[in-house]
């Protein structure tokens, strides 16, 4: 048999190049990485958190979270013996939407989460520390922690309703949930900074 001619090779090689790209061309693909949105304009733009009551606040706060692990906090106390979360102390939900509509992922944590507070209503909720005014003061009675340099001695759970001042005193200035030790004595001292607990005896 004779040689193909030069036309009839050109051919069959033009015939297997396209069947070799209709193969290619079906075979299945890797999906093309999909770009993460940008949120106001830049491929610099961190990506906004969009706050809700039931996500891990310990992916950003991290310092707190890992406080609810550590035994000699009361944080960890209270999800081993309450299985609280975050938010069953941390309950304003209003305050915390707001105070995370610019958050974003990369943002510098804040120190103190001053932007809300634990108010005594969530630390006396029903089932929590829900025991009456004299209770709670008799629990207290015999705490000798706050006494001033004159020896004269305060219950805290008495304090805290003596006058306007001290009505804004909260559990959680001398309760800190998320540090080892908290002084009670140190929030008395930004007001009583002579270490005398009588009134008008510094001014």
């Amino acid at each position: 048999m004779g040689k193909a001619k030069p036309i009839h090779k050109a051919l069959i090689a033009f015939a297997a190049a396209a069947i070799a790209i209709a193969v290619a061309g079906c075979s299945p693909q890797e999906p093309a990485a999909e770009k993460p949105a940008e949120q106001g304009g830049g491929s610099d733009s961190a990506v906004q958190v969009a706050w809700s009551p039931d996500m891990d606040c310990a992916t950003c706060h991290a310092t707190e979270g890992a406080t609810m692990e550590d035994g000699s906090m009361g944080a960890c106390i209270h999800v081993q013996e309450a299985q609280t979360t975050c938010i069953s102390c941390h309950a304003d939900e209003a305050a915390l939407a707001d105070v995370h509509k610019e958050a974003t992922a990369t943002d510098t944590m804040p120190k103190k989460l001053k932007a809300t507070v634990v108010d005594a209503a969530s630390c006396q909720a029903a089932g929590c520390h829900d025991l009456s005014a004299d209770e709670m003061l008799a629990c207290t009675a015999t705490i000798t922690d706050l006494t001033d340099s004159q020896g004269t001695q305060v219950n805290p759970h008495e304090v805290m309703g003596l006058t306007d001042g001290h009505a804004d005193i909260l559990c959680s200035d001398c309760h800190n949930m998320h540090k080892a030790e908290v002084n009670a004595a140190d929030t008395c001292v930004s007001c009583h900074h002579a270490g005398v607990y009588e009134c008008n005896t510094c001014h």
